[in-house]
């Protein structure tokens, strides 16, 4: 193996270490209910959601089947359901955080996304089995989570009572 080859996959490790949590910290400081509606639903079985996110990986699946024939045409759905995918991960990123780092949640709410964010794409990082199946699987899971956030209701906070 060359040592340029070595500095690619670097390269590459290091674009999916800064890229996907800097991504779903931009979703939770530009979306913030939705992303609460996100974590939310992560939080309330991740086996459903990895169900419907089959769906859209077969949509990409029958797109890079067709992605010779279409050219440049076919790149473009691709990214975007790519894109779709990894950032509505952010629900699971946050539910990661708030599992393991529960203290964070009162002064600093995004450090848990952030922390979890690592801790995802770290698992991601490793050799072969997280190329090959968990960085899939958290497209998938984002998917699914995505969907299933379309049905759930935001949560109504309860007014403030003011003591007199």
């Amino acid at each position: 193996m060359l040592i340029s080859t070595i500095f690619m996959w670097v390269a590459i490790a290091a674009g999916f270490i800064i890229a996907l949590p800097s991504l779903w910290l931009c979703g939770q400081a530009l979306w913030p209910t939705a992303a609460e509606k996100r974590a939310r639903v992560a939080a309330t079985g991740n086996i459903k959601s990895l169900i419907i996110g089959i769906v859209p990986l077969l949509i990409t699946i029958a797109i890079l089947s067709k992605l010779g024939k279409a050219g440049l045409a076919g790149v473009i759905p691709l990214t975007i359901l790519l894109l779709w995918g990894f950032a509505s991960a952010d629900g699971l990123a946050t539910f990661i955080g708030r599992k393991v780092w529960p203290y964070l949640a009162s002064s600093n709410p995004w450090k848990q996304t952030m922390r979890g964010g690592f801790v995802l794409v770290g698992s991601a990082l490793l050799p072969l089995v997280g190329w090959v199946l968990v960085l899939p699987l958290i497209a998938v899971m984002g998917w699914g989570i995505s969907v299933r956030s379309w049905f759930v209701k935001p949560q109504v906070e309860a007014p403030a009572v003011v003591q007199a």
